[in-house]
């Protein structure tokens, strides 16, 4: 097999061509990959340029067979012998020109997408050119389309609250969820191969399609990136619920027209339908306008803020509009939590069958798999829904069918045994309890094994119970709910006289009571009926399949919580990689392989459809100081267990390291610690020690923020303080958390971070049921896995920490691990393998200074140089 050329920006490293190699064969084979590549060495470039190149080959392939096959059977047609059997002889001959037939229209089907293409790029560009001659009249006519939606609305505002009610399914017309432009679009099903590329979050896909620009492909590539209605919606009134759940709803709502009952008898039976509009259209649904936004992102290269800012432009949904490019496009860009699901999946009609999927950041796979099969409900949640849900079948009773009813009545059941389990009434104990139980025994101890769950997931599904709910929540709060609840029962109990005076002001209250809606209504997130319905379906809904590998955890208490572990993630996996041509799973820190080989084969011992491909760090040894220190300035033991790392001594030892090594380690030190309450504890012990005021003289200190939005801030002025110039300070030192928010997909290259100090080892807690449970289970399975595992989460944590520095092949880093227990020969060996090659073991105080002192010395001589 000839060895492919790669079309790379630059001359690339060793290493880069041994990644691309590997890579294309991988695809090219069918095969299954597990690569690693630390972080630093292009990673992301190399997988653009190998992929790519790969697709246009083989399309170029395909393209050169059809032609040979469809010349090979046009000669042996022309070139027909007599033959003496004439029938068989016709038989073949219309076989032939039946294949012939096929080949033809798939090789026109190629050649006609290429110049539907070239077409789309001229209609683009000039629709780019005449865009800013109709900005003002789409924005006029935007402004009066919404103003008469409102209109509509306000005069068809259904006063009766039949909209809040759920219909039985039988009597309903077909309301599925399947949109007209997805579905006139997919009805146009293109099979072209396509490559999913997946990331952890959106803004590491946003640096794809940065290194996508890089690439020659950029020009005649189609990419999309797809996302949900959570991140793509451009409409405020509906992106301002906040829940993912409640946005797909009101957005759906937003499209269609529905049958609902407007004229009802006095016992509550319908008497005529007609077709109302559910609510106001959604201004951004305008099917040419997305159209238009569609042609963009299969022209352009876009990120997803170049979406939504096109998608503003145009007045069109960012949402349908990547949807509608999906069977059209080359390359979907998509995060974890989009393949992970099997909801999400079909959610977007995500096509993977004979497809390439690779997950880049892969050292999260698992972990994404269980969350996204967890379910979580909280007792709040429970306890919300139980209330309205109670509120809202005494309101309408008499306006549902007995099916619907009973359905109903049954959900109510098993919400309060749920909400019963973990926040009993004779739960006087203000501590949590956490229990494990199996499926079967969950439903045994709560007494709902009689019933049939997936029935009423699927009412409730089918019915949108959840978003009328949500309606319902929002139009009247508690204390009217009840209010009017304690009159009827004071009404059943009154005379005859007095229950016709309170008729009458019964009947003047609830008119009122009905037709007034709620007053400053606070849109409700987490806690809100609606979305606690939504975790409450999910919930039921692992409980249906009565897996063995699945467990229930249960918090009893007032904060109670229920949850569902997914124990072997490979289970469900297993889907995405019987559907794929090839997965690839990559990342700069892929140990311990087993794992990735459990995933990508369901624990069978077909690994050698597996190809494990390691690459070396571009950087020079003599650029990387690895140094595990053991004992601290008083000859003190370093062991930051979590028994010990709180005691005085290790607190004044942790004082007099970060002195010593800020005064010889220049521009910027990021250190690392176990958790967000230890960073609080030795903040609290250098600030009364009066060592913070010693390391401000040497250093600016920052901290990382618990608030996920001051990140940015405190980096700006992290960096601001390191490359000032005017600066009294030699540099800055940052406190971060192991797992935080600064330990992952951020780059502290070159001044950024000369030097990575590691605090402890981030253990997770051992005396959690959780993973006490994942342990037993893997133990089970084979003898000592749960122990490797529980290692394997702390130096997968610490790994992510290291890889922050040393970015490129220029950069220089000093990696400091402070704790007696990184001298474990199973410890360094679980380090990455660029830091082992120049690791110090074992050092005492005075060795580390020394050496560190002698490292940026000899780098300040060799930059004096250059």
């Amino acid at each position: 097999m000839m060895t492919p050329t790669f079309s790379f920006p630059f001359e690339p490293y060793e290493i880069q061509k041994k990644f691309m190699k590997e890579l294309y064969f991988t695809i090219e084979n069918k095969h299954c990959g597990i690569f690693e590549s630390p972080t630093g060495t292009g990673k992301s470039l190399s997988i653009c340029c190998s992929a790519l190149q790969w697709l246009k080959d083989s399309n170029k392939k395909n393209v050169e067979k059809l032609t040979k096959e469809i010349d090979q059977i046009k000669l042996e047609l022309a070139n027909n012998a007599d033959s003496n059997d004439w029938l068989q002889e016709e038989y073949d001959k219309i076989k032939k020109n039946q294949t012939l037939l096929n080949l033809q229209n798939q090789l026109d089907q190629i050649k006609k997408r290429e110049l539907e293409f070239d077409e789309l790029k001229k209609r683009v560009t000039k629709q780019c050119n005449n865009w800013n001659k109709n900005e003002h009249y789409f924005v006029k006519k935007e402004k009066e389309t919404k103003t008469k939606s409102e209109d509509d609305l306000e005069e068809k505002e259904n006063i009766d609250d039949q909209d809040l009610i759920v219909e039985s399914i039988d009597n309903e017309e077909d309301e599925s969820d399947s949109e007209e432009i997805i579905a006139d679009n997919e009805a146009t099903e293109d099979n072209n191969t396509k490559i999913y590329i997946s990331s952890r979050t959106h803004s590491q896909l946003s640096q794809f399609v940065g290194e996508i620009k890089r690439t020659v492909f950029k020009d005649n590539t189609k990419v999309i990136t797809l996302a949900s209605r959570q991140h793509y919606c451009v409409n405020s009134d509906v992106n301002k619920l906040k829940n993912v759940n409640l946005i797909n709803e009101r957005c759906i709502d937003m499209q269609k027209s529905k049958n609902k009952s407007t004229s009802i008898a006095e016992e509550g039976k319908v008497l005529k339908r007609i077709k109302t509009k559910s609510c106001s259209a959604c201004p951004y649904y305008n099917q040419n306008n997305i159209a238009k936004l569609k042609d963009q992102l299969l022209v352009g290269v876009l990120d997803m803020e170049d979406i939504i800012k096109c998608g503003k432009q145009l007045k069109a949904c960012p949402y349908y509009a990547s949807r509608m490019a999906l069977n059209e496009s080359e390359v979907v860009l998509i995060s974890h939590a989009g393949i992970v699901s099997s909801g999400a999946r079909s959610g977007i009609s995500l096509k993977l069958q004979d497809n390439v999927l690779i997950l880049d950041e892969a050292h999260g796979l698992t972990a994404a798999l269980e969350n996204a099969h967890s379910a979580p409900v909280s007792s709040k949640q429970l306890s919300s829904v139980k209330t309205f849900l109670e509120f809202y079948i005494n309101k309408y009773t008499n306006r549902f069918s007995s099916r619907s009813l009973l359905q109903l009545n049954q959900l109510n059941f098993v919400i309060g045994k749920l909400l019963g389990f973990i926040r009993p009434k004779l739960f006087n104990n203000k501590k949590q309890e956490s229990t494990i139980h199996t499926l079967e025994d969950f439903v045994i101890k709560l007494e709902i094994d009689h019933l049939n769950l997936r029935p009423l997931v699927e009412f409730s599904r089918n019915t949108r119970l959840a978003p009328k709910l949500h309606g319902f929540s929002l139009r009247y709060n508690q204390q009217e709910l009840e209010a009017e609840n304690n009159k009827q029962k004071c009404n059943k109990k009154a005379s005859f006289k007095e229950f016709l005076s309170n008729m009458s002001k019964n009947k003047d209250g609830n008119d009122q009571l009905e037709q007034k809606p709620k007053e400053e209504a606070t849109l409700q997130t987490e806690t809100s009926a609606g979305s606690g319905l939504y975790a409450v379906m999910d919930f039921l809904e692992m409980l249906c399949d009565r897996s063995e590998n699945g467990r229930v955890l249960a918090q009893v208490g007032e904060t109670g919580l229920l949850k569902y572990l997914l124990l072997n993630p490979a289970e469900h996996f297993h889907q995405v990689v019987n559907q794929c041509r090839s997965v690839i799973v990559a990342g700069g820190t892929m140990e311990p392989v087993n794992e990735f080989l459990t995933l990508l084969t369901n624990n069978k011992s077909d690994a050698e459809c597996v190809n494990v491909v390691k690459c070396e760090h571009v950087v020079s040894p003599d650029n990387v100081l690895g140094v595990c220190l053991s004992k601290g300035p008083s000859n003190v033991n370093l062991n930051f267990s979590y028994e010990k790392r709180k005691s005085t001594d290790l607190l004044k030892e942790v004082g007099c390291i970060l002195r010593n090594v800020c005064a010889v380690v220049p521009h910027g030190v990021v250190c690392f610690l176990p958790s967000y309450s230890y960073e609080q504890k030795l903040y609290e012990h250098l600030n009364s020690t009066k060592v913070i005021d010693i390391l401000s003289k040497k250093k600016n200190i920052f901290r990382e923020p618990k608030s996920a939005s001051e990140v940015d801030e405190v980096l700006q002025k992290y960096a601001s303080a390191i490359n000032s110039k005017e600066s009294r300070t030699k540099g800055a030192l940052l406190f971060s958390v192991v797992g935080g928010k600064l330990s992952e997909g951020l780059n502290f290259s070159d001044n950024l971070g000369r030097c990575v100090i590691v605090i402890g080892m981030p253990y997770p807690n051992i005396k959690s049921p959780e993973l006490q449970e994942k342990m037993t289970f893997m133990n089970k399975r084979d003898p000592g896995t749960g122990t490797i595992y529980y290692e394997n989460l702390c130096m997968k944590a610490v790994n992510q920490c290291i890889g922050r520095a040393v970015r490129h092949a220029n950069d220089y880093a000093c990696i400091l691990l402070i704790d007696e227990r990184y001298s474990r020969p199973q410890t360094i060996s679980a380090l990455p393998s660029f830091i082992q090659k120049s690791l110090m073991s074992n050092c005492t105080f005075g060795q580390t200074v020394g050496s560190i002192a002698k490292f940026f010395g000899k780098h300040k001589e060799k930059m004096a140089v250059q």
